[in-house]
């Protein structure tokens, strides 16, 4: 592992971004200039975060990440916004709770405008000014199943979080009548989670 490290000219961008470039192949900043920044984006443990460190240490060097192709337009200086990906997604998986989904989607984008939704780990994902803060797990189809994943998480108290990992949280919602009699609880979870990353 040492020897990665110093044949690697990669900002500090985390240990799962590193390993996930180090699995593509990727060691080198002069590498990431034949991969775009969505693409990059698209692979697991690559956040936002880590895009934007990449995409520096590139500038300082002379270099960019290759140009997006149509459609995947990044917003200047912000995540990756693919909120219309999302939409045509969701139509293709076709999952039985579609309603639910929606429902549940519309509370975490209205919590704040800051606020940015994505198909991250083949599900919609949600990450606030570069930190992501919850993804939905589409494999489970008998109800939602969110999966709150950031470093803060732990911090957060609420009756709806369940599970005792270092860095992730869990939280169920049976159905739509849970759901709305859960909304406010659900607001004050990523409310928290918010206001802890704003330390």
């Amino acid at each position: 592992m040492t020897t990665k490290k110093q044949q690697s000219d990669f900002p500090n961008i985390g240990a799962p971004a590193t390993r996930a470039l180090e699995i593509e192949g990727y060691t080198q900043l002069k590498q990431l200039t034949k991969v775009s920044e969505v693409e990059l984006g698209q692979l697991h443990g690559v956040g936002p975060k880590a895009v934007r460190l990449l995409r520096e240490a590139l500038k300082a060097k002379g270099l960019s990440f290759k140009q997006a192709k149509a459609g995947e337009t990044l917003k200047k200086g912000s995540p990756v916004s693919r909120s219309d990906n999302v939409e045509e997604f969701l139509r293709d998986a076709r999952h039985p709770l579609i309603g639910e989904i929606e429902a549940v989607r519309s509370i975490i984008k209205g919590v704040s405008k800051d606020i940015n939704e994505e198909v991250k780990w083949k599900a919609p994902s949600f990450n606030y000014k570069g930190e992501y803060l919850v993804t939905f797990n589409l494999r489970d189809t008998k109800r939602i199943h969110l999966i709150f994943h950031n470093p803060k998480i732990p911090e957060v108290k609420s009756e709806l979080l369940e599970g005792d990992y270092e860095d992730r949280r869990m939280m169920y919602l049976a159905d739509m009548k849970e759901i709305k009699a859960k909304k406010t609880a659900l607001e004050k979870v990523l409310k928290d989670l918010i206001k802890l990353q704003k330390k």
